[in-house]
């Protein structure tokens, strides 16, 4: 348990909580170098209260291509994430539809933290429903939202800071989030002086094989409040197509 507290409070530390979370909506555009994937998506951030507590809900409505698929989809995904002492994933939902409104994918994700654990419930076309339980570290954070949460990270050139990652396989990862300097990025939303952050994996004696892996990066407009302006590395998880994914409107 004092284990569990301490994670806890390293993450509310690294992550500090806004006293307000400002509503934003946008936009993004993403491309594969394989040509396997490629999308837009509108999507949303709001404050909200889950049990008299303050949350965050994200939202994203996106059509395009995804590896997984032949076909074009279209999608709808929210996720909920406390914001009280620290953030931490509640609960998530995505659903994949065909062209012609056919459901292709329901996938959920609802984190227990008195008791520690996630639960993964996947429900796919043709197959049998899928549902799994398992233990998550008290620093665990969802891929869902995870852009936005990561837009309050206190990280610069001399602080780092570690958590767990639940991704979609579904896997929890050990990661360090460590800063990569300053760029000038062009999206389609304009051009932004940007930090740019590096989710590294703890891979254990995989971390032989690292450098051979595709990295995953994050850059956020160096001026407050440090919107999410560009992502780069893997569509979904662990081998699936690297994408770029860019801005292309924002507004508060």
């Amino acid at each position: 348990m004092k284990a569990a507290i301490l994670l806890v409070v390293l993450v509310a530390t690294a992550i500090p909580v806004p006293m307000t979370v400002t509503p934003q909506n946008g936009s993004s555009i993403v491309t594969s170098k394989d040509r396997k994937s490629g999308w837009k998506a509108e999507w949303g951030m709001e404050q909200v209260q889950l049990q008299g507590k303050k949350a965050v809900r994200f939202t994203e409505k996106g059509t395009g291509r995804l590896s997984a698929y032949s076909q074009e989809v279209h999608w709808t995904a929210q996720s909920l994430w406390l914001a009280h002492d620290a953030f931490l994933p509640v609960e998530t939902e995505k659903t994949i539809t065909a062209s012609d409104g056919t459901v292709l994918l329901v996938e959920r994700k609802n984190f227990n933290w008195e008791k520690g654990t996630v639960t993964v419930e996947r429900r796919e076309t043709g197959q049998p429903a899928e549902m799994e339980s398992f233990d998550v570290p008290a620093d665990t954070l969802a891929l869902e939202g995870l852009a936005g949460v990561l837009r309050f990270a206190t990280v610069d050139e001399s602080h780092s800071f570690s958590a767990h990652v639940l991704t979609n396989e579904p896997k929890v990862y050990s990661v360090t989030f460590e800063w990569r300097g300053k760029e000038r990025i062009k999206t389609p939303a304009g051009e932004f002086e940007c930090y740019k952050l590096e989710m590294v994996p703890h891979l254990g004696v995989l971390n032989l094989v690292r450098p051979f892996l595709p990295k995953t990066y994050f850059w956020f407009s160096a001026a407050a409040p440090h919107d999410w302006i560009r992502y780069q590395g893997p569509e979904s998880g662990p081998g699936t197509p690297d994408v770029v994914m860019e801005l292309s409107r924002s507004t508060h």
